[in-house]
């Protein structure tokens, strides 16, 4: 299992599958691939104080994108620091098709985002990807991080794409185009 395959096919499940669908997916590849717990405890980590933190942050982005006209709006976590996150305010964006994620490097503002130090523990237990345990793990914790973001901006109205990714990840998925 290639993790940068596994990417690839979740921005297509982004635009096909439901959030449950996507999250069932990847806890049952995670189950399959490491033996223990480890599903069940990416599982049952509560994400509603973090999805309340992206939320607000969100909606102060999404402020700031109507004050300056702004072109996207891109959310980044930080694997390797506690999961810490930031949301850009974009002046500028190319859509999947175009294959350039440049735009994400030229931001008017940035807002702090939540951090989740329960993932970034089992992360750095883990590491990204130099096992097969490792790729199953991650890729859990990029999906639930997914969903947990997805999730709050279906709730809201956005006018602008949205983005996210960890840190220097290529390509950026896209939540809305």
């Amino acid at each position: 299992m290639n993790i940068f395959d596994c990417l690839d096919e979740l921005q297509a499940e982004l635009f096909e599958k439901s959030y449950e669908e996507m999250e069932a997916k990847y806890y049952e590849l995670c189950s399959i691939t490491v033996k223990g717990n480890a599903a069940e405890r990416i599982h049952n980590i509560s994400l509603d104080t973090f999805q309340t933190q992206i939320k607000s942050s969100l909606q102060e982005a999404v402020r700031i994108v109507n004050e300056q006209s702004a072109k996207a709006i891109y959310f980044e976590y930080d694997m390797d620091s506690g999961w810490e996150s930031t949301f850009f305010i974009c002046d500028g964006y190319s859509s999947l098709i175009e294959e350039d994620d440049d735009w994400a490097s030229d931001w008017i503002d940035e807002i702090e985002g939540p951090s989740n130090k329960e993932f970034a523990q089992i992360y750095q237990e883990n590491g990204f990807d130099a096992t097969e345990k490792a790729k199953a793990i991650t890729l859990f914790l990029i999906v639930r991080t997914l969903v947990a973001f997805g999730t709050v901006a279906k709730s809201m109205k956005l006018n602008v794409p949205l983005c996210i990714g960890f840190h220097d990840q290529d390509p950026i998925m896209r939540i809305k185009e």
